[in-house]
């Protein structure tokens, strides 16, 4: 990160006196010769991330949302400054790289001690580090935003972006900074007046495969010893009555399950992925790194007792524990090859959603000052609650099986910004939105003692979360 502006202030509010600074970075960028990029964090008034993120939408930009309400955590950003797409098993090694140079690359001011403000990069990453559809997003694509909006609490920062090169005049570039400030300010003061989100009548499902053939062929390889676990998903894709709106979908998905991350994912010519995710892959806050196992469903009962029941249950099945079990070594084990010893392993409980219940385990290591946040993710991704374990015997059987890529579902998403914090989350229980259709994920964990009816079953209790929110009907539709 550069440095050494002696006149960069160090707090900014929308009405802060920024050309001092502009003119500097520009004086500076034509003594060296090479472009630099600036970064500005605005502390602002209240701000809605997901509401000025409907207003300002641009068709086909791209698009990152995360939030979840129960932590008053929100954050959204648009428009490619500058970003950079990679492939194959040094993927994140490559981005983490990559983004090292762009960040050493930036002037930074305004106050940006709260994670998630200052320059930021935001990464989209699919299940799979290579491709065999066009239509498949990228295999990793890493960016510096244009714009990011965050509120924490009672904090509300709007932080952009720009580049300055040796021909950058400070007219032009404060013109597009007052811009931009005042279109957020527009945007917030207005924000809010969109159609709410209509019912949508589905129509039935297209599945790209048999889900019970394909668990009773993934248990004859457990069966052999070739494996302990591999995670099978399903994608239903529907014919709608009309567009559905991603971001009231997202209001309505935030609004029921408040201890998720509902998130937004859009990049030029990939669609729109929206959901609500129970499942965080790493929070850094610079010191330590975080994580979690979840694994193990059961439904949520009608009544506080037999609620309480299939909880005590889930948490005593052998089959559930087993699986939980093989998360949490293997998380254990990723986390020793890069050099993270001293995990801490908190208690197992259960997560309580809307509509489902979890077991879940959170694990947490001291950082050792060296490893960044994506080199934890690489070791992470695909962890075996997605994937299954051993890793190198599982994913080429789901890729076997599942006759599709993809995506998206169960990759990787989130950001991390110039100190090294960050979070990253697994797309799942989401769906990708298109003008006449949506499909919808979901998996479920094979493990010895496995029935195929009954991991159907499961996938459908996950379907659902995202089905009531369209349709408003609890039915699961049949199939074809």
């Amino acid at each position: 990160m550069i440095k050494g502006l002696q006149i960069a202030p160090n707090s900014c509010d929308e009405n802060s006196d920024f050309r001092p600074f502009i003119t500097d970075a520009i004086h500076q960028v034509k003594q060296s010769g090479n472009s630099r990029y600036l970064s500005l964090t605005i502390e602002t008034g209240y701000s809605d991330p997901l509401a000025v993120l409907e207003e300002n939408h641009i068709e086909n930009q791209v698009v990152c949302y995360l939030e979840r309400p129960s932590q008053e955590f929100s954050i959204a950003c648009g428009e490619f400054l500058v970003q950079a797409e990679f492939e194959g098993k040094e993927r994140f090694e490559k981005a983490r790289c990559w983004s090292k140079k762009i960040l050493d690359q930036t002037l930074v001011t305004g106050d940006s001690t709260l994670p998630g403000t200052g320059p930021t990069m935001f990464l989209a990453a699919n299940f799979e580090s290579t491709t065999t559809c066009s239509a498949t997003p990228p295999p990793l694509q890493v960016f510096l935003p244009r714009w990011q909006i965050i509120r924490k609490g009672g904090f509300h920062y709007l932080i952009i972006n720009l580049q300055v090169t040796p021909s950058s005049s400070p007219a032009d570039l404060l013109s597009d900074l007052t811009k931009r400030i005042n279109k957020t300010k527009g945007m917030r003061a207005h924000a809010g007046h969109p159609a709410g989100m209509k019912k949508f009548s589905l129509g039935k499902p297209q599945e790209n495969f048999s889900y019970e053939s394909a668990v009773e062929k993934a248990l004859r390889h457990i069966d052999a010893g070739e494996l302990s676990k591999v995670v099978l998903a399903r994608q239903l894709t529907f014919q709608t009555d009309g567009p559905i709106p991603p971001f009231s979908l997202a209001h309505l998905l935030r609004e029921k399950f408040p201890d998720c991350f509902t998130f937004c994912l859009s990049t030029p010519n990939a669609g729109m992925m929206v959901g609500a995710t129970p499942e965080t892959l790493l929070r850094s806050s610079g010191q330590y790194l975080e994580t979690e196992a979840v694994a193990g469903s059961a439904p949520r009962g009608p009544s506080a007792g037999k609620d309480a029941h299939w909880g005590k249950t889930l948490l005593a099945r052998k089959k559930e524990v087993h699986e939980h079990r093989v998360v949490i070594d293997s998380i254990l084990r990723r986390l020793q090859s890069i050099g993270l010893t001293d995990c801490t392993k908190g208690k197992s409980r259960l997560l309580r959603l809307a509509n489902l219940q979890h077991i879940r385990t959170p694990l947490r290591v001291k950082s050792d000052g060296k490893t960044h946040p994506l080199d934890a993710v690489a070791a992470l991704h695909p962890t075996p609650a997605m994937g299954g374990s051993p890793r190198e015997d599982a994913l080429p059987l789901v890729r076997e099986l599942e006759n599709a890529d993809r995506g998206w579902y169960s990759g990787v998403t989130g950001w991390f910004d110039h100190r090294g914090r960050g979070e990253f989350v697994v797309p799942i229980r989401c769906g990708k939105i298109s003008s006449s259709e949506v499909t919808l994920y979901a998996g479920a964990g094979v493990v010895a003692g496995s029935s195929p009816q009954q991991e159907k079953i499961e996938t459908d209790w996950k379907l659902q979360a995202m089905l009531d929110v369209i349709t408003g009907e609890s039915d699961f539709p049949s199939t074809v």
